[in-house]
Formats: structure tokens, sequence, C-alpha cells
């Protein structure tokens, strides 16, 4: 019968919560501490370090430039938008630079300029800013004038343009008005047409004169500065005070990251310290990580790395597991929390060590779900392990051999129809562990424990389990989560070995 996962909730799995991430901080409060305050300190040396900038403001308020004092008042025909365009156009700026006195071009000036409208009010705030504050007070208050100078020269110029033209007009009604008189003179008051004509010309310039009189009456009024520019007192940039707010508030968040990251890597299996309370057993191989031994292809590390300190980690887990006797075990299921953690490369290790010693070792690939690596030892992996259990063909002639006191069982082909977790929990897959044992020390590489059953059905079959976590890719709740599924079908789990660690860490 296949174990049954255990429900979601029964079991250990990662979750977070307020609780833990309180937990986190509280742990790592020094470290969080520590962090916030060099990242504040950082902000308020950047902060300190740059040049103080100083502003000063000016207000204007905005009015129609040309007005009439018999009209009643018309500031909404102001448009701001319009008024705050030209307060930042380069004409204003050049009167400003002339006011300034400064070699500066127009265009560099408005660099230092802002200018803003605020809401339902007829205001122009100018903002000039400057690393000494004199000049930003005198920056204000010339582009203020200069501003209110451009709209009276836009205002006066627009009334003499308007008066020339109106008194050339006019002018040249009473040449011709003075013309047509002459002719009436000389024919007479029965020229019907030639009275009508002068008539005409008579009213059209008494309304020329009209509209020249109401030019003459207009005033130029621009504005007027409801708020001189004043020296600054303080800078106002950068602001040191909300610099060190703003890197208070990151140094905690940082100091909070740099918990949970420190939190995360304590997770990983990189000391028997830490994974002996989680698989509760104790840690009998610690494996460093070197790549050449890890992908091997030519042969186990003891042999092709005799010196190495690999093949010393392997030898120290075959000296671990060869002393126990309490009680002894012939057959040994290698698994793991996920796929990568490295079982296979341990187990095919473990099998060559063990036979280096005379002693008869069987490996058996218990992969049915993916293609066999039976290519470690360089035997044929196209037939093996699923072959026996369909009954294609006998353990004697699946079993293979690469070198002396080493049979090696493939997994073999993949099956098409059958569910593999259903051959390993058949009777012939406890026949042929039997028939194994008879031939040498069995030692089974199984699939993780998360991943698939398989292990879990085949740890009820041998004599103890070795569980291998990865030093960097192990986590904490995956790692209790796979002992709690072995505990729940009461497997024996003898040991553990942490792979990738260190060299020098690798020894239990």
């Amino acid at each position: 019968m296949v174990p049954t996962r255990i429900p979601d909730e029964a079991a250990p799995g990662p979750t977070t919560d307020l609780r833990e991430v309180l937990s986190t901080i509280s742990r790592r409060l020094w470290l969080v501490i520590l962090v916030a305050v060099i990242v504040t300190l950082l902000a308020g040396a950047y902060s300190y370090s740059r040049t103080p900038v100083f502003t000063s403001e000016a207000e204007i308020l905005v009015r129609p430039t040309l007005t009439n004092a018999l009209e009643p008042d018309s500031s909404d025909q102001v448009n701001l938008q319009t008024e705050l365009r030209i307060a930042t156009s380069g004409a204003v700026a050049a009167l400003a630079r002339q006011r300034l006195g400064t070699a500066e071009s127009p265009e560099s000036i408005l660099d230092h300029l802002s200018v803003t409208v605020p809401t339902d009010a007829q205001i122009l705030e100018i903002a000039f800013s400057a690393f000494d504050p004199a000049e930003a007070r005198l920056g204000a208050q010339a582009f203020a004038d200069a501003y209110l100078a451009f709209k009276n020269d836009q205002a006066l110029e627009a009334i003499r343009t308007r008066t020339v033209e109106l008194t050339d007009e006019i002018r040249d009604l009473d040449t011709q008005i003075d013309e047509l008189a002459a002719q009436i003179a000389v024919e007479g008051r029965s020229s019907q047409g030639l009275l009508q004509k002068r008539e005409e010309l008579e009213t059209t310039r008494l309304a020329l004169r009209s509209q020249l009189a109401a030019v003459n009456i207009l005033s130029t009024d621009p504005g007027q500065v409801i708020q001189p520019a004043q020296r600054p007192s303080s800078p106002s940039f950068p602001k040191h005070r909300l610099d060190l707010i703003v890197g208070a508030f990151i140094g905690l968040l940082a100091g909070a990251g740099t918990a949970f990251a420190t939190e995360r890597r304590r997770e990983r299996a990189e000391s028997s310290a830490w994974l002996e309370p989680i698989i509760e057993a104790p840690i009998v191989g610690m494996i460093p990580y070197l790549p050449w031994a890890h992908h091997a292809t030519d042969g186990p590390v003891t042999t092709t790395h005799p010196r190495s300190a690999a093949a010393e980690a392997i030898r120290t887990l075959r000296t671990n597991l060869m002393v126990r006797d309490n009680p002894p075990i012939a057959s040994l299921l290698i698994t793991s929390t996920w796929v990568g953690e490295g079982k296979t490369t341990i187990a095919s290790n473990l099998a060559a060590a063990m036979a280096q010693l005379g002693r008869d070792v069987v490996l058996v690939s218990s992969h049915l779900r993916t293609p066999d690596r039976g290519s470690f030892f360089g035997v044929e992996s196209s037939t093996g392990l699923i072959q026996v259990l369909a009954g294609d063909i006998s353990l004697e002639d699946a079993l293979q051999e690469p070198f002396d006191h080493l049979a090696v069982l493939p997994s073999g082909a993949t099956p098409q129809v059958l569910e593999p977790v259903e051959l390993l929990q058949s009777e012939a897959m406890s026949d042929v562990l039997e028939r194994c044992a008879k031939l040498g020390f069995v030692i089974v590489d199984g699939a993780p424990v998360l991943a698939v059953a398989d292990s879990l059905v085949l740890s009820t079959m041998v004599d103890g389990v070795l569980f291998v976590a990865n030093a960097r890719r192990g986590r904490r709740d995956g790692i209790a989560q796979a002992r709690y599924l072995l505990h729940q079908v009461d497997a024996n789990l003898v040991g553990g070995v942490i792979n990738g660690v260190r060299a020098a860490r690798s020894r239990p």
C-alpha cells in the first residue's frame, strides 16, 4: 500500500506570518539597528557633504496690463498659464540679467528659476536658487521686477502702436472729407451721392476719434510685488532632517532585509549541529563541494582522485556506516528532499568505496521515472530494475559488475503503462531487495521524498535510510517536511549527510 501523504495542515511547511516576521526581527534586532545606523550615517554624510542651496521667493499679484478706469474689474481676463510662460521666457530673463549685472546667459539664469501658480489665486510665486543667500534674494527680486517691466513695456508699446494707427486713419479720413467738400462746393447741393459719402466718412471719423480717446485714457498696470524677495536664513537644499529621516527609514528596511537574508542563510544545511535536530539523527558524513567530483563520469572519486578532500570524506562516511552495529544494517536507502542535492553521486561513490575494501555491494537505482544515470560506472542502462520487476529478464541477467565486489542494477527503460510507484510497492520489489541482500550490502539510490512517493515506499523495505541535504540548496522547512513524511511510515533514519559544504567544514 502506498503511504498516504499527510494533509497540508498537519505537515510542517513554509509559512510566513506577522509573528514569524517579528520573531526574525527580534532575533536579529542588533543587526537591524546596526544596518539602520550605518545607512543613516551615510545619508547624513552625503547630505552634509553637498553644497547648500538657498532659495528666495517673491510674490506678484497679476492684473490685466491695460485697464480702463471706467470699466469694472477685469481680473478674470488674466490667463495665469500664459503669464507663467512669460515670466520664464528668455525676454524676461534678459531683463533680469541686466538688473543682476551677471555674465551668465539668460538660458543659464533660467536654470535657477522656478515659477509656480497657487490654486485659486491671481499670483505668481517666483523663486530663485543660488549658492549664496544674497544672490538668491537678488535673483528673485530681479525676475519679479523684470516681469513687471516687460509687461509694462508691452502695454506701452501696444498703446503707442494703436495710437499711431488711429491717428493715421483719422488723418486719411480728414483728407478724403476735405476733397469731397471741395467737389460739393463746385457741383452744388445737387450732388446727393457726394453728400451721402461725406456723411459716411464723417461717421467713421467720429468712431475712430472715440477709439483714440479710449486708448488715451488707458492705464498700464502689469501688477505689483506683494511679497518682496527676502534673504533666506537657511538653505532650501539639501534638507538635512528629511535626508536623515529617509536614510533611517531606508536603513530600517535594509536592516530588516539583511536580517531575513541572514536568517535565510541560516536555513542552509551547513553544519551537523544545524541538521541533526531537524532530522533527529546523527550526521555521518560531510562531503565538500568539488565540481569535478560531483560530475565525474569516469568512475568513483576514491579511484580517480584518491587523495582529494572528497575522497577522504567518502571514506569517512563509509567508516561511520560500517561500524554501526546497533542494530546492524544490510540495506540502505539514500534519499533527499528535492532533486539536485547529490544523493546519486554519494550513493555511487559510497558503493564503490565499500567495494574497494573487499565488501560485496549491490547498488540499485530506483529512478523509474527518469532515464538512468548508470553511465557513472559505464554500465549499460537500457535494461535493469524495471525489466526485472516486469518479469522480462532475471535479476542475474540485469546485474552488471563494473569492477570487483560491486554489482550495479540500473533502473532500465522507463515503463509506458504502469505507474512506477506500483512497481516499487509490489512483492516483486521486495523479492529483488531480499535477493540482492544475499549478494552483498544493498545501497538503493532513491527518489527525492517531496517529489514523489517512491522513497517512502522503499523506506519500509530496507534496514535504514540515509538522508542527504545539500549545503546550498537544502532548506529547513523542506527537510523538516521530508523528515515528517519518513517518520509517518516508520522509516529508520540512520543518519544524514551534508553535501556540497566548504572544504574546511567537511568533517562531521
